[in-house]
């Protein structure tokens, strides 16, 4: 995670978004495409099934012999299941009329384990783009480590381009295999640079460019709530010159009425050349100091481990309100750098909310 990243990040996203729209048309979250994890009733394996439960699966087998009908909702539902919603704005109001939330599950089921193995026939269909706009404020630390805090604007931005290319903050995806509950793909993020100015604690280290990171992704839901996505991503130009690996776990919680609540787990992954870049310190880079930081260097491991926590709060049919924390922990060896243990705090904390609006082109979008 770059100290520089939050600073630049709107434009950053908004740049990805151009830059994929141009070339073919790509994670916070669409109304629809969303629904299946942040929408579905209790689920059954927390708290037991419901009469309400009972009397839609009766329904769901009776549109199960639509097939017709019922392709493009599950292929849909296949590629959606697969969004974070740590990231995502959550569920735009109700579905279609007649529309059964719990029908609206995450994976396509039993009979449907091998359609649309190739990534190809989702990019086909639905003929279908998500589209999801917002802004908040945002209160973090000024760069990643740092124990002073700062006010900012938050824009998002959420791109799904038919079941086939997934653009949020955390970059853009592209879903080349998918079927049933897994997709995988190549994966690309711009980080943002790191300037020496940003901080007094960074006089003296130099600036850590921009970098242009290129990977691969998995994904997986599981449970019909519980969604695993990994992403592996090594900086092809400028920058830290490294590779770093993140590791989400996301769980829907609970939904009622309009408020829904997910949790989600992360885990970083770096390597020494992303280590040297931001948690390093050169005798060179010493001397600039004046002394002021003393040398270090720190190898390849496990960077920090967090959580977040995320309500969704739907204002009518393609608003929503979403309000978020974050905290992560920084492993030892990279909060002993003197950056972080003699002007920061290993401990990060994120505060802020967005509001999203949801916007669907093609399709049956309006």
């Amino acid at each position: 995670m770059s100290m520089r990243e939050p600073g630049k990040r709107a434009g950053l996203i908004f740049s990805a978004l151009a830059a994929a729209i141009s070339g073919n048309a790509l994670l916070s979250a669409p109304a629809h495409a969303q629904r299946q994890i942040d929408d579905p009733n209790l689920s059954p394996m927390l708290f037991g099934p419901t009469r309400q439960e009972e009397r839609d699966k009766i329904r769901q087998d009776q549109r199960d012999q639509e097939e017709a009908a019922i392709l493009t909702a599950e292929q849909e539902r296949d590629a959606n299941a697969l969004d974070d919603p740590k990231t995502r704005p959550l569920i735009f109001g109700d579905g279609p009329e007649g529309e059964d939330p719990v029908a609206g599950r995450i994976t396509l089921g039993e009979k449907d384990d091998n359609r649309n193995f190739f990534g190809a026939l989702n990019f086909l269909i639905p003929d279908e783009t998500n589209l999801s706009l917002g802004i908040g404020p945002i209160y973090r630390p000024d760069y990643f480590g740092s124990d002073d805090y700062e006010f900012g604007a938050d824009p998002q931005v959420y791109v799904k381009f038919r079941n086939f290319v997934f653009l949020d903050d955390d970059g853009v995806d592209f879903g080349i295999v998918g079927f049933s509950r897994f997709r995988a793909g190549p994966s690309i993020k711009i980080r943002g640079r790191r300037d020496q100015d940003e901080n007094p604690a960074l006089d003296g280290l130099g600036d850590v460019g921009t970098t242009f990171e290129m990977g691969g992704f998995v994904a997986t839901t599981f449970l019909d709530r519980f969604a695993f996505k990994a992403k592996a991503r090594h900086a092809i130009k400028t920058g830290h010159h490294g590779t770093v690996v993140d590791g989400y776990l996301t769980a829907l919680l609970f939904r009622a009425g309009p408020v829904s609540l997910a949790a989600s787990g992360q885990a970083t992954w770096v390597d020494d050349d992303f280590a040297d870049a931001y948690f390093s310190i050169t005798p060179e880079q010493s001397a600039a100091t004046g002394g002021r930081l003393d040398p270090y260097d720190v190898d390849s491991g496990f960077r920090d481990v967090g959580g977040s926590v995320n309500a969704y709060i739907n204002i009518g049919d393609r608003w929503s309100l979403n309000p978020y924390a974050s905290y992560q922990y920084i492993f030892r060896d990279y909060a002993e750098s003197p950056i972080i243990a003699d002007y920061g705090d290993r401990n990060q904390f994120t505060f802020g909310f967005h509001i999203m609006r949801e916007f669907t082109f093609g399709g049956t979008g309006q």
